[in-house]
């Protein structure tokens, strides 16, 4: 196992996972990213992909912490900065590694896959509250991938969040950066646990008006499901 999963953790996608792809393209590449709602796929095209993972698939863990607000904050910038500490920038964000400078995500990923045997990453959505996942290598998207459907951003199938079935093992670095700014947001002193009550309730709080505003129950569950609720923290 690369010495990476254990700095940043990781996550194990099983075999028959659902993943989605805002994308007008359906061939596979070197590169694909996904989502694990439709509807955060629907933001990017209104044709969405629907891949089934024919293998179990194991990607880093790319979340350096979360939020009160479930905001997650990537570990991209981090992960380059070690991999490549001649170029060391503090103001470097996701984007200017995922979108800015395709030259630079790829030469990550080609050092990721060839010298770490790692093939893919899990990371936040633009630090926000959605999240995606990143494969990469062309042969390897061939062989743990399926396409198994095309369909359009207002379809009411693929209710699910595929989030509720990947493991994931975060490093305890991780769980320490958020537990800190759960303490920082809250100013009360509480313990772990009692941070995850008051969301829960919050959570509850949430899909109850989601369901009085007409969405079904499994659909507002699903729409509303992160990664708080899925680590329980």
């Amino acid at each position: 196992m690369s010495q990476l999963f254990a700095q940043f953790g990781y996550c194990t996608i099983p075999k028959n996972t659902l993943l989605f792809r805002g994308h007008k393209n359906a061939d596979f590449n070197d590169c694909m990213f996904f989502s694990t709602k439709k509807w955060v796929a629907g933001c990017f095209n209104d044709s969405i992909q629907v891949y089934k993972s024919i293998k179990d698939i194991q990607v880093l863990f790319l979340i350096d912490e979360i939020n009160s607000n479930t905001w997650s904050s990537s570990a991209l910038p981090k992960l380059y900065n070690k991999l490549f500490p001649h170029e060391k920038r503090f103001g470097f964000n996701d984007l200017d590694i995922k979108h800015s400078n395709i030259n630079r995500r790829n030469k990550l990923i080609q050092k990721l896959f060839e010298e770490h045997e790692i093939s893919g990453w899990f990371t936040s959505l633009e630090n926000k509250v959605e999240l995606e996942i990143c494969l990469f290598d062309k042969q390897a998207n061939t062989n743990q991938l399926k396409l198994i459907d095309i369909v359009d951003s207002n379809s009411n199938n693929y209710l699910k969040d595929s989030l509720d079935r990947i493991k994931i093992l975060p490093s305890e670095i991780f769980y320490k950066n958020t537990s800190q700014k759960l303490l920082n947001s809250s100013n009360i002193l509480l313990e772990d646990k009692d941070h995850y009550k008051s969301y829960q309730k919050k959570m509850n709080s949430w899909i109850k008006q989601e369901v009085q505003n007409g969405m079904g129950m499994l659909e507002a569950k699903h729409y509303l499901f992160d990664l708080r609720t899925k680590l329980k923290i």
